[in-house]
């Protein structure tokens, strides 16, 4: 997992790409379609998560299958078009507190069949963040300062751990990537590029001036913590 951790900042489909692990398919016979991409790679024993499958626009999904299913249940399906030729579907998929530790394999099922499986996770202990706030958003400035709380019960941060953010402000493509924070004192502070000053980029950009903010941290071991939220309006 620690492989995934670059500093990035990309838009659109390339976005799951970059955050998860692409599916791989098998050589010995090609399933017709696989999921391009999908972020989180981890489900979260006790918490609900927004799982979120990038397919290319010809591929029509109809729902999602993890396997082994005990203590797993999926509810809802939304799609977002990219206007990249890909799909964004999103899966509301909530863990039960005792799920067993472990790896889960997930397919997309399609009308033709189903994809190529993938990997998600059920981690054995989970970093915990909470007290999302922003520090300072200004509109002419490129980063945007925010900072939270960071425990890890069972792990531990590093001094400068990997922060993976989701920004959407307004229509358009939202932002996402990872940068690196620094922890001080249970305190994890970091900052994300500004959506509005970030130039060469493929797509109509989210800059509106009301924004959602999801971001997780990965402890030392690469497990992820739960995801915290917010939202903020640029001045």
């Amino acid at each position: 997992m620690r492989s995934r951790a670059r500093t990035f900042i990309v838009t659109g489909c390339t976005v799951l790409a970059s955050l998860c692990t692409t599916a791989r398919v098998s050589e010995a016979q090609q399933p017709q379609s696989t999921i391009g991409s999908y972020y989180p790679s981890q489900l979260i024993p006790g918490q609900t998560t927004v799982l979120h499958i990038a397919t290319d626009a010809r591929t029509k999904v109809q729902s999602i299958e993890i396997t082994p299913s005990t203590g797993i249940m999926v509810a809802g399906m939304n799609a977002r078009d990219l206007h990249q030729g890909s799909i964004w579907w999103e899966f509301t998929v909530t863990v039960a507190q005792d799920a067993a530790p472990g790896s889960r394999m997930l397919v997309a099922v399609l009308p033709t069949g189903r994809t190529a499986p993938v990997t998600l996770l059920v981690p054995n202990h989970v970093p915990s963040i909470s007290n999302l706030r922003i520090l300072s958003a200004q509109a002419n400035q490129p980063m945007v300062d925010l900072q939270f709380s960071a425990a890890d019960q069972g792990g531990a941060f590093d001094p400068s751990p990997y922060v993976w953010f989701l920004l959407s402000c307004g229509p358009g493509q939202p932002e996402a990537g990872v940068v690196r924070g620094k922890v001080d004192n249970g305190v994890l502070k970091v900052s994300i590029p500004n959506p509005r000053t970030l130039t060469g980029r493929a797509g109509a950009p989210a800059a509106g001036i009301h924004c959602d903010l999801q971001v997780r941290a990965t402890d030392s071991t690469g497990i992820d913590s739960n995801s915290a939220t917010t939202t903020f309006d640029f001045k």
